[in-house]
């Protein structure tokens, strides 16, 4: 039964201390006990999406491993109206569900001891739609409802009576009885309709679905649109075609047939890799008119934000490079995540790294001109930066309860693992891999695969045994980035000749002001590229050792690139000699390379080894550069020397720098798209604009963007908003322009628009805009607003991220952030709770604000799930970025402003 938040945990406590005082059972907050295991599922559902509530019954089939008198599963925010448990032989009898933990664990009573035995329980049950984008929940569009489902990570037991854990995997059979208007789907293809007698209902049933966890089951009611796509055609790897169909809210479906079309090269795409099927009787792809992720993987029933499926010639270039993306990423999920599911959440890496390892192999190969090498390698950059912290989580991280599971979900898991798997996989070579890949998913589909299985078969194919395998542990079970220092080395052999070495030693890799008390060691798969002249080579060694010296295949090297391709998962340091070197051929460097390069600069001075007149000098090579990765490379250090070593008399001369590198480049692509441009060139002239009007600010090109946006917003003129009269790309930062230089009628005007606004990608644009206004009460007004419903659920984080993100509202929202804390906290999903923290502790930089971060926070920290991990790793930042900021004070910088004066 639905018992209150302060009853459960008042439950909870009682069970805890009967327990210690009895000797009683403890209630199993981590894994539930071995000595039940569900055996399959029929779940029944009758919704109604203008309802409050739906209801249900769930029959699970269970297998009993030893007498018992009950079990131990899920269930949250359920009130279950009767439990029948039907024994072996038939006998039936009542049995009752007691919720024993807040997180959602329920003991069922037998009311008898039971043999070991397979068994039959059967939950009769209603409950509200959930009201944070989890289980079963609804959203209303306009006069529409749509009920839809995120099961991921620990949200099943919302839905219904569960054993809500990745290694049971189980079929499904599922019924959905709903209004007759309605449209019903699930993860299998319709086998059924029934009529009610009434005509006003319709019972649906689906095909049984594959082993599944919980956590991919999915299902969507409500008047959406769907649309048939191009069936996937059978193949050779697979024997019959597949259905694949979009599905949207109402009225949108012509925006989904771009992604539809892109979608059966994808799949073949993985076909041919995995030389597995698709592992699923269909294909939906589902836009959801709001979701708590970007997107999740349920198995042949894919639910996306309906943002990134909604596509058309009025859409932003991102728009285009975003959908196929995360398609890429979901559509390998079918093969990594839901045809081998991992059995606990230590090893969700195995799900994620590979979905985002293998969607960049996908978009490399079937979209180049995406950049997709450069966009996972960016990735790679931002994991780097987490990973630089000393509260860095292990990519394989021991899970013990409810916050672990949700911090589990981070860069960390997904693009540092990415980032490892490429780096093995450059290692021991692509078709060795590739091989490997296959033997894992051939072993273990419709099971369960843990790292350690995925390790054995990579040290077995590749014939390089426990070597690799101490070599993979090393990155996945301690936290930490590995920072390699290599120089260059010439001896006088026999003769003429003379024989080339690399020294290479390792270390953690801290940003100033950060001391580690351990020592760390990896086993670094290191390739680096050694040149003569233009011309290079490339060698690959195994550091192991602290300290180690290598001979060179090609005899002595003038220079050398210590990660060749930007494959590995390190950063680099180079002796002064061989950075010069580097510096020399740095642009004829391959893309990917330059990025590296240009990252070495930004960590030596994140470790105060350099000053700040090194990165600025290094800006103008970069910023020439025809692509955006490589011309905007330095640019988050730049932003991060204007905002806390600038002052207002060295301001002016940084800004006059950016504009002196950029200006002529957002003069030579122009500030509107043009019919022939790349996605390279609209995605530059996205960051120039960016860089140019919202962090130096420039007036005229803000007065340029002002004007455009007032027309837009029918503030000169016409009256009415029409934001189809701006250049999609940059229309999210003209929004903002003018909600910051045009006040209070620009403000009214946006806040107006999402009034009645339903497209996705707008709405974010508009609120994000909303947020950044600069004006005091209107800043008050914003940050009240995110509270309303006005701004659904999953558009909150638009709102508060774009808020903190200006200088000039922090000290604001935090002033506000205390008496509204917990109407914020409660607002958000369970996964977002804790980005709650990370908003307050936005541009914070200094000892005394870190301070009272934590002071506010530690008596509330416990109430936030996944809070004490996030505010850790936000106070480590905060004082980092104080300890840089004070050891390179303002001197040098003032120095170069004397050579670089403003004009």
């Amino acid at each position: 039964m639905r018992i209150t938040h302060w009853f459960r945990a008042a439950a909870a406590a009682s069970v805890l201390l009967s327990a210690l005082a009895t000797g009683a059972e403890a209630v199993p907050t981590g894994k539930l006990p071995d000595d039940a295991k569900p055996l399959s599922y029929a779940l029944d559902l009758k919704i109604d999406p203008k309802a409050d509530r739906f209801s249900g019954r769930v029959r699970i089939k269970v297998r009993l491993a030893r007498p018992a008198d009950h079990l131990w599963l899920h269930a949250r925010e359920i009130d279950v109206v009767k439990v029948v448990v039907t024994e072996a032989k038939g006998a039936a009898h009542d049995a009752k569900l007691t919720v024993r933990d807040p997180s959602g664990v329920a003991e069922v009573a037998f009311g008898a001891t039971l043999a070991a035995q397979d068994i039959e329980l059967a939950f009769d049950y209603s409950a509200p739609f959930n009201a944070k984008l989890q289980g079963i929940y609804k959203v209303k569009v306009g006069d529409d409802a749509y009920v839809t489902t995120q099961m991921e990570a620990i949200s099943a037991r919302y839905a219904f009576p569960s054993f809500d854990e990745p290694r049971f995997k189980t079929p499904f059979d599922i019924t959905l009885t709903v209004p007759s208007g309605e449209v019903a789907l699930a993860n299998t293809l319709q086998t059924a309709a029934k009529e009610s007698d009434d005509r006003e209902w319709k019972t649906l049933t689906f095909a049984q679905t594959r082993p599944l966890p919980t956590y991919l089951v999915a299902l969507a009611v409500g008047p959406w649109d769907v649309v048939d796509g191009p069936t996937i055609p059978a193949n050779s790897v697979r024997k019959n075609p597949v259905p694949l169909r979009g599905i949207g809210p109402h009225g949108t479906g012509p925006q989904l047939k771009w992604i539809l079309d892109a979608t059966p090269a994808t799949v073949k795409y993985y076909e041919d890799y995995t030389q597995q099927p698709y592992p699923f009787d269909k294909l939906d792809l589902v836009g959801a008119p709001d979701f708590s992720a970007g997107a999740m993987e349920n198995a042949g029933f894919i639910v996306y934000r309906d943002a990134l499926l909604r596509i058309d010639a009025k859409s932003p270039a991102s728009s285009y490079r975003s959908s196929f993306n995360v398609n890429a990423h979901e559509i390998a999920h079918q093969w990594f995540g839901d045809l081998v599911t991992v059995p606990w959440w230590d090893d969700i890496w195995l799900n994620e790294a590979y979905a985002t390892w293998a969607q960049g192999k996908a978009t490399v190969a079937l979209k180049p001109e995406y950049l997709g090498d450069l966009s996972r390698l960016e990735g790679t950059l931002y994991a780097m930066n987490s990973d630089s912290k000393l509260s860095a989580r292990k990519i394989r991280q021991p899970i013990h309860d409810q916050g672990d599971i949700e911090n589990a979900f981070d860069g960390i898991t997904y693009q540092k693992g990415a980032a490892v798997l490429r780096m093995f996989e450059e290692w021991i070579g692509e078709d060795v891999y590739r091989e490997a890949m296959r033997d894992y998913l051939a072993k273990h589909k419709f099971g369960s695969g843990n790292s350690d299985d995925l390790i054995a078969t990579i040290a077995r194919v590749s014939g390089k045994g426990e070597t690799l395998a101490k070599a993979m542990r090393s990155f996945l079970d301690q936290p930490g980035l590995p920072l390699v220092h290599a120089e260059l080395k010439c001896n006088a052999g026999k003769g003429a000749e003379k024989t080339g070495k690399l020294e290479l030693s390792q270390s953690r890799y801290l940003p100033f002001g950060v001391l580690s008390h351990d020592n760390p060691q990896w086993q670094v798969p290191v390739c680096a590229r050694f040149g003569n002249g233009d011309k290079s080579s490339r060698q690959c060694f195994l550091l192991d050792q602290p300290e180690q010296e290598f001979a060179l295949a090609g005899g002595c090297a003038q220079w050398t690139m210590p990660n060749a391709d930007a494959a590995g998962y390190y950063r680099f340091t180079l002796g002064k000699a061989e950075f010069a070197a580097l510096k020399g051929h740095a642009a004829a460097l391959a893309p990917a390379e330059q990025v590296v390069y240009a990252d070495a600069i930004s960590a030596a001075f994140d470790q105060g080894r350099i000053g700040p007149d090194v990165v600025l000098e290094a800006m103008p090579a970069l910023a020439s550069s025809q692509i955006p990765q490589i011309a905007t490379a330095l640019v988050g250090s730049f932003e991060w020397i204007r905002e806390h070593l600038a002052t207002d008399a060295t301001r002016p001369a940084l800004d006059a720098w950016a504009t002196k590198l950029y200006a002529p480049r957002l003069q030579e692509l122009g500030l509107h798209k043009r019919p022939d441009d790349s996605d390279a060139t609209t995605r530059l002239r996205v960051g120039v604009v960016d860089l140019l009007a919202l962090t130096v600010r420039d007036k005229a090109l803000r007065a340029q963007l002002n004007g455009e946006a007032r027309a837009a917003l029918g503030l000169d003129g016409a009256g009415k908003v029409d934001l189809a009269k701006l250049d999609p790309d940059i229309r999210g930062t003209a929004l903002k322009v003018a909600v910051q230089d045009s006040g209070e009628a620009a403000y009214k005007a946006v806040q107006q628009e999402l009034k009645t606004n339903t497209q996705t990608k707008q709405r974010y644009e508009l609120l994000a805009a909303l947020a950044a206004t600069h004006d005091a009460k209107l800043a008050e007004d914003v940050r009240n607003y995110g509270l309303t419903p006005a701004v659904a659920v999953g558009e909150i984080p638009y709102l508060y991220s774009s808020h903190v993100g200006e200088e000039e509202n922090r000290a604001g929202f935090w002033a506000w952030l205390k008496p509204h804390f917990d109407a914020l906290r409660m607002r958000l999903p369970d996964s977002y709770q804790s980005s709650a923290i990370g908003y307050a502790g936005a541009g914070r930089c200094s000892k005394e604000s870190g301070e009272e971060m934590r002071e506010w926070f530690a008596p509330r920290i416990k109430q936030v799930i996944g809070g004490e991990r996030k505010l850790a790793q936000s106070l480590e930042g905060v004082g980092t970025c104080g300890a840089l900021r004070a050891h390179v004070g303002d001197k040098a910088l003032a120095t170069w402003v004397e050579a670089h004066p403003a004009r």
